[in-house]
């Protein structure tokens, strides 16, 4: 048998075995998608939109040391040690890194710079003779030129220890942590004794004279919002009590993961009413509210709501559907209604009892089959 019937015989033999194999295979099934849903339920709506927020200061600092040391001396409020909740001013000293080092640094630098001034005299005078006597024609142009060059670098010694005692003037300086501004203590980082190094914090300021309030509203409120506008804000945290707070600012970009865009608001806070990390409401006045109607409709979750694929601008949520005895996800456009709270309303599209994904909408696809987890 020859070489090429040899293999032409393997591959007969070889053949059958390797489709025998692959007949045998059970073929590839994608695992369902797993998704939440919920029943579409009916929700009245409310004069108006309540979103919740967070209170922020206007100015915040993150006070740090830019000399190392040990912590010689903190600032005193009221006889004792400032402390978090603490006021302080512009220019008021809160703690001091141990000197000692640092003046040392300038003694060194101090004196040097004698040295140099000490051996500037005769070289100045050098230099002077010098320069006489070549005017006088009794001294050759090499002699002067070597006066000179010596002055030259006297003077570049004088420049250097100058300069070395303004470096450890300042470095001591920077022993001193000031505030820059008036405001509260909201973190005190540091005791007394502490070792700190340049760029590590010392306290946390905040200027809470006025306040920013910041709360996410969705894509479908941004219409009705605008820099300048006035809110009104309450917080449980300070009951009885409504502020009026101006929109300062609106994101440009949503956050990619809750798909909310961050709205501030300034308020005064002369009196200190609203602290720092306080939770606030923020009422926003709805369109049925406008035009003096209360409607009812159905609400859905945000996380229920995705882009169209049929209307440019669109939103659509997905329905499920029964088929076969399975659930299948069934892409609908709807028309999106205001804020019911932590929902938003569904002015068309859905009819209470519907079956929505409210987990899960942003991975799956019309027609797909999908598996409800509960909880």
């Amino acid at each position: 048998m020859t070489a090429s019937q040899a293999r032409r015989t393997m591959v007969a033999l070889v053949a059958p075995v390797l489709l025998a194999g692959c007949a045998g295979e059970a073929p590839y099934e994608k695992p369902l998608t797993p998704v939440r849903v919920q029943a579409v339920s009916r929700a009245s709506a409310v004069p108006g939109v309540r979103y919740s927020a967070s209170v922020e200061p206007n100015v915040r600092v993150d006070l740090a040391f830019k000399a190392g040391g040990y912590i010689q001396t903190l600032a005193e409020v009221d006889g004792r040690t400032i402390r978090d909740g603490d006021h302080v001013t512009r220019g008021m000293v809160l703690a001091r890194v141990k000197t000692t080092d640092y003046e040392e640094k300038i003694k060194q630098a101090r004196s040097q710079l004698a040295e140099a001034e000490a051996a500037a005299v005769p070289t100045k005078q050098a230099l002077d003779r010098a320069t006489a006597l070549f005017a006088a024609k009794s001294l050759t142009r090499p002699e002067l030129e070597q006066a000179q060059a010596a002055w030259a670098t006297v003077q570049a010694k004088l420049s250097g220890a100058r300069a070395l005692v303004q470096e450890a003037e300042n470095a001591q300086g920077d022993t001193v942590l000031a505030s820059p501004i008036d405001g509260v203590v909201l973190k005190r980082l540091i005791e007394v004794g502490s070792l700190v190094g340049p760029g590590v914090g010392g306290f946390v300021l905040a200027d809470t004279s006025s306040v920013k309030v910041v709360f996410g509203a969705p894509d479908t409120m941004l219409h009705r919002l605008r820099r300048g506008m006035v809110v009104t804000i309450t917080s449980e945290a300070v009951p009885g009590r409504e502020f009026q707070g101006r929109i300062t600012n609106i994101a440009p970009t949503a956050d990619p993961r809750s798909r909310v865009f961050d709205v501030e608001l300034t308020i005064t806070n002369q009196d200190a009413a609203l602290k720092v990390g306080m939770v606030a409401s923020v009422q926003l006045e709805a369109e049925a509210a406008k035009a003096g109607t209360q409607t009812d409709a159905v609400a859905v979750p945000l996380t229920a709501i995705v882009r169209s694929k049929a209307v440019p601008n669109g939103y659509a949520v997905f329905v499920l559907e029964e088929k076969g005895g399975a659930a299948v996800a069934r892409l609908r456009d709807v028309t999106l209604g205001d804020m019911v709270g932590n929902e938003v309303g569904i002015v068309s599209g859905l009819q209470p009892g519907d079956k929505i994904i409210i987990s899960g909408a942003t991975v799956v696809t019309d027609g797909e089959s999908v598996r409800v987890i509960v909880g």
